[in-house]
């Protein structure tokens, strides 16, 4: 029979052993015995899908030292959805009760919020480890998305990946031995769960927890771990691929249309040892008649790691740094982590004494974060102590208002010196444990690569209280959303060839995901074999990318001036 329209456009239609419901050209047709959910826009088939539950135990390892995740989980044989039954209609869809092929139960909830669009969500009853929606792939399906892919193909179709836990470095300088196991696991900066096929289909799945996974052969299947939440895929039937894309980016933020010197060129180093060496960068530009938009300050420039208070020892006169280089035209950019340290003698510092001494000791506000409860938290209620690159310390936990402003306040008695941009390092959800909690309730296993948006969010913010309209965040970290937030940067590669390679893949599979005020290191952040700098023939065609990109940055911890090549490069 027919039911009167549950919406103001959304029909269904119950009859024996089927549910169908209607908006616009889109249709879904739910079998309820044998279960099978099939979508179609106008005539053409979307997809027809199931659902697939896994038990099992993570065994997820992170390579601290590059950032890098080895995913591993032992699962037991996936579980489908055999039947299925009607729990309650809904204004814009259905409500139904799965049962699956050993007995146990999940909901189902299906629905079309807007035209070109459904919206899956799956819970189950009983506890799990993975919650999967499963269909048939094409033969000659193809795929791009899923943010930066670091790897020598933009095409994803015949990979499985875990968001997070998908970069290995397999160059030219791998040991034999860590090839045959894969290559040596690196940060995969800038994950998004969202991928396009070029047959008629763009998915995103809204979830911020670790274990995100899309195996994209003969058969796809989306997956989250179930301790992430319910699994919320959108898939999107716009006609065409840049619809389908436009229609993700209105529901989750377009990109910034940013300041004009965000687009020009920046020059920075691994390490600026003292005030003379930013000075003896902005001088050398001038002689050499370059053009120059901003330096950036990397680490070390604070007392400790994170007090934005500069160094009196390394920088002498701040603000007077600040003004002679604005007076000509280019921006000061500092760095940042969302980390404030207990101890930072191992991370990078100056080397003269004082700045050792200081480095030692626990940032001056952290025992202020720790009192106002401004920390990601233990099970027991303690900040959250981890080791991260710079020492050891306590994330700030965004998800928390009086943190943000706690936060932000900081950062903008920086930004009053006259500092334009930040740029926000780290913020990737693999330093977040499943069991740590946040103040809105959620724990790391909900919200682990939630924070980068958080983070990058405030650092605009702060920059749009200062200076508004002309502040710049230039972020790191990656996922649903943060294409939004100022400008990302494709994360640390090796100086050789292979890496600048993966790095224009990566480039491209973050367009198709959004990410349209994308840069790099120009010459490769880690250097040649990790001991010197890039090689000359490598930096004209690495600064040949680098013009072609957004932004323009050069960046690395070896001397890559231009003016210390020879007068070809």
């Amino acid at each position: 029979m027919r039911a009167p329209p549950l919406g103001p456009a959304v029909t269904l239609e119950h009859a024996a052993g089927r549910i169908d419901l209607v908006r616009g050209q889109l249709s879904i047709a739910i079998a309820l015995r044998p279960f099978e959910l099939t979508i179609r826009r106008g005539r053409r088939v979307v997809r027809a899908l199931g659902v697939r539950l896994l038990d099992g135990v993570v065994h997820d390892q992170f390579v601290q030292w590059t950032e890098g995740v080895i995913a591993h989980e032992d699962l037991g044989d996936p579980v489908a959805a055999g039947e299925a039954h009607v729990l309650e209609p809904l204004a814009d869809g259905v409500r139904l009760t799965l049962t699956l092929t050993d007995g146990t139960r999940a909901q189902l909830t299906v629905t079309i919020p807007g035209l070109d669009r459904v919206l899956l969500r799956l819970e189950p009853v009983h506890p799990v480890l993975r919650l999967a929606y499963v269909w048939r792939g094409h033969p000659e399906e193809r795929f791009v998305g899923l943010g930066a892919r670091h790897g020598l193909s933009v095409d994803q179709r015949g990979r499985a990946i875990q968001l997070g836990a998908d970069r290995r470095y397999t160059g030219p300088d791998c040991p034999p031995d860590m090839l045959d196991v894969g290559g040596i696991p690196q940060g995969d900066y800038a994950p998004v769960p969202f991928v396009l096929s070029s047959r008629g289909w763009a998915a995103w799945l809204e979830t911020a927890g670790s274990g995100t996974r899309f195996e994209l052969s003969d058969e796809v299947a989306i997956s989250a771990r179930a301790a992430a939440g319910p699994l919320l895929l959108h898939l999107i039937c716009d006609p065409s691929p840049a619809a389908r894309l436009r229609h993700y980016l209105r529901l989750t933020g377009l990109p910034a249309l940013l300041p004009e010197w965000a687009y020009g060129h920046w020059k920075s180093r691994d390490v600026y040892e003292h005030q003379r060496d930013v000075e003896a960068d902005f001088d050398g530009y001038a002689e050499h008649t370059i053009p120059l938009d901003a330096i950036v300050i990397d680490s070390p420039w604070e007392t400790q790691y994170n007090t934005w208070e500069f160094n009196p020892h390394q920088f002498p006169d701040a603000p007077g740094m600040i003004s002679r280089m604005r007076a000509s035209g280019v921006r000061t950019v500092v760095w940042v982590t969302p980390w404030t340290n207990l101890e930072s003698a191992d991370g990078q510092r100056p080397p003269d004494s004082e700045s050792e001494r200081l480095h030692r000791e626990p940032a001056p506000n952290y025992a202020a974060g720790a009192e106002g409860g401004h920390f990601v938290t233990t099970p027991e209620g303690e900040p959250f102590v981890a080791r991260w690159w710079m020492g050891t310390g306590s994330p700030v936990d965004f998800t928390s208002p009086a943190a943000e402003a706690w936060w932000r306040e900081q950062a903008k008695t920086v930004l009053e010196l006259g500092v334009e941009g930040i740029k926000a390092d780290d913020g990737e959800g693999y330093y977040m444990p499943d069991e740590v909690r946040f103040a809105d309730g959620t724990t790391g296993a909900e919200q682990a690569w939630g924070m980068g948006l958080r983070y990058r969010r405030s650092m605009q913010r702060a920059l749009d209280e200062v200076h508004p309209g002309r502040g710049v965040v230039f972020g790191r970290p990656g996922w649903t959303g943060q294409q939004a937030v100022g400008i990302t940067w494709g994360g640390d590669q090796a100086s050789d060839f292979w890496s600048l390679r993966t790095l224009v893949a990566a480039t491209l599979t973050a367009a198709a995901s959004g990410f349209s005020n994308w840069s790099h290191d120009v010459g490769g952040y880690l250097g040649e074999r990790l001991v010197t700098r890039c090689p000359h023939e490598l930096l004209v065609r690495w600064a040949q990318f680098g013009a072609f990109t957004p932004l323009m940055q050069a960046h690395g911890r070896f001397e890559q001036e231009a003016w210390t090549y020879d007068e070809r490069t």
